[in-house]
């Protein structure tokens, strides 16, 4: 065939054009959808397969598709491997590719796509995979999403049913123990949404809104609202609040600073876990203030220090993540200004997830760069069941939905996993001989820490009940000769108190009568 490139000039002007650097690409594939989520297995097995579809159309060659460890593929279910080959023959013929993940490492996640070769040449087409070493009863899988008016057609500028239809694939891929949302409208819709992930799949809605108080208002029923989605197999709902909304309107300080009413959707979660043990997460999903003036940076800045003094208030010692849409950065600001607008967050027992200096480029918002708005911050306690290096922005869904920032959202969903595992057998042991600290046993819940090294101070105290579990985390300062702490533990029995720092890690037992 013959390719010909015409321009016409005016009498009244002409110009010179070269053209260059033109490629032809041979590619010849359909790739219904390219994104597959293979789940979870322990390292050292094989996980259940996943399958999907591609056709190659008018290829002579050989096509290869190449899956990346610890991904394998295979064409008939059987035998596995990291590559396979199609001919000529295969070519408009629908063909089914089988994947798994057979993991070495434990508790890792991985997020790669499988690449397809024709005669050697890497092609545009990808297929985008996602899987983990992790064990799925111990795990928590948290997604997070604003999703753009969800259900309200006149705001959102779109086809409800067809963003709902991609809502329910996206959530599906994710295969999240809870989502929390922001900037759902209609509850039907949502409900519908719900029930399209499975009969364990629940759901809770804020009873507020900006400008709005409590469902009876008529605003109510088209305005921005919070709410969870959540797996019941995974997660018991022990009951959710507006945080600070009962402080309105004697006090309207929260109420203002939190965009007139919009207050962070506390749930108080119970994570079951495996073999009957279980956990509790205090999630506060947000939608701050939205734009970028400096009085949209004072209102998201007394929000914040309202929002940490009432968590630190009412929940001192439990795990806390504050999630959701922070319309702003965690380093720096939309507004220009080098500190964050959640600054005292980050100071007073909260660490982020999703600092921009580790995502460097990486964007939670649409058609951007550099700007990481949709963000994770929590509690130390919770920090340390994080899955490092874990969180993801799910931008696979623009690539496999058609326009997705007009038909879907304009921001991006993400996903970040906390392993739960507890330790089997704690006992009395110093990493480093040269220092050794000792308590008071028996006593009541005041512990007492004994300590004769002036240079050890700056410590983590974590204390665990006799499964394993962590009850306490919390960073100190030993004094000499002891450090008393309230612990508010009420259950008598046998615990372990182990302190750690850079030089140091000690555990010892400890009984309360």
């Amino acid at each position: 065939f013959y390719i010909a490139y015409k321009y016409t000039s005016t009498i009244a002007a002409a110009a010179l054009w070269r053209v260059d650097e033109i490629n032809i690409d041979e590619t010849g594939l359909s790739l219904p959808k390219n994104f597959i989520n293979v789940g979870q297995t322990m390292a050292g097995t094989n996980s259940s397969s996943k399958s999907f579809q591609f056709t190659m159309t008018g290829l002579t060659g050989n096509l290869q598709l190449n899956a990346p460890t610890p991904f394998q593929i295979s064409k008939d279910n059987i035998s596995f491997t990291n590559s396979i080959s199609y001919n000529a023959a295969a070519s408009g013929i629908p063909q089914t590719v089988y994947t798994r993940i057979s993991p070495l490492v434990a508790n890792k996640v991985y997020r790669d796509s499988i690449i397809f070769l024709y005669n050697g040449n890497q092609t545009k087409n990808k297929q985008y995979i996602l899987g983990t070493s992790l064990p799925d009863d111990k795990t928590l899988r948290v997604a997070h999403w604003n999703m753009k008016w969800f259900g309200e057609p006149s705001w959102c500028n779109c086809d409800t049913a067809i963003a709902r239809a991609n809502a329910s694939m996206m959530l599906k891929d994710l295969d999240a123990d809870i989502y929390c949302i922001q900037e759902m409208v209609n509850i039907n819709q949502l409900s519908m949404l719900t029930n399209a992930l499975g009969a364990h799949y629940d759901y809770a809605v804020s009873p507020f809104c900006s400008g709005v108080t409590n469902p009876a208002s008529g605003f109510y029923l088209t305005c921005q609202k919070l709410a969870y989605i959540y797996n019941t197999n995974k997660i018991q709902n022990l009951g959710t609040v507006g945080l600070l909304s009962s402080t309105y309107p004697a006090d309207s300080t929260g109420y203002y600073c939190f965009s007139s009413g919009r207050f962070p959707f506390i749930m108080k979660a119970k994570l079951l876990l495996a073999n009957g043990a279980s956990d509790t997460i205090i999630f506060a999903n947000i939608h701050a203030k939205a734009s970028d003036t400096q009085t949209d940076y004072d209102r998201r800045k007394c929000a914040t220090e309202k929002m940490t003094d009432s968590l630190n208030a009412l929940f001192p010692n439990t795990k806390v993540m504050v999630i959701g849409d922070y319309n702003d950065y965690l380093e720096g600001s939309t507004v220009g200004v080098n500190l964050t607008p959640y600054k005292y967050l980050l100071d007073n027992g909260f660490t982020g997830i999703t600092l921009p200096s580790l995502y460097p480029g990486h964007s939670t918002f649409v058609g951007s760069i550099n700007h990481m708005i949709d963000n994770i911050v929590c509690k130390q306690n919770l920090v340390n069941k994080y899955v490092d290096s874990s969180y993801f922005i799910f931008t696979e869904s623009a690539k496999y939905i058609s326009d997705f920032s007009n038909t879907t959202s304009d921001h991006y969903a993400s996903m970040s996993y906390y392993n739960f595992t507890f330790p089997t057998s704690l006992y009395n042991y110093n990493k480093n001989e040269k220092y050794s600290f000792s308590i008071q046993n028996p006593s009541s819940n005041l512990l007492k820490i004994f300590n004769k090294n002036t240079e050890v101070k700056n410590v983590e105290l974590k204390i665990y009940d006799i499964s394993g579990k962590i009850i306490l985390n919390r960073k100190l300062i030993l004094q000499t000769p002891y450090t008393s702490i309230n612990t508010d533990i009420s259950s008598k029995g046998l615990f372990f108190v182990e302190i750690i720092n850079n030089s140091f890690k000690g555990v010892q037992k400890w009984i309360i009568e």
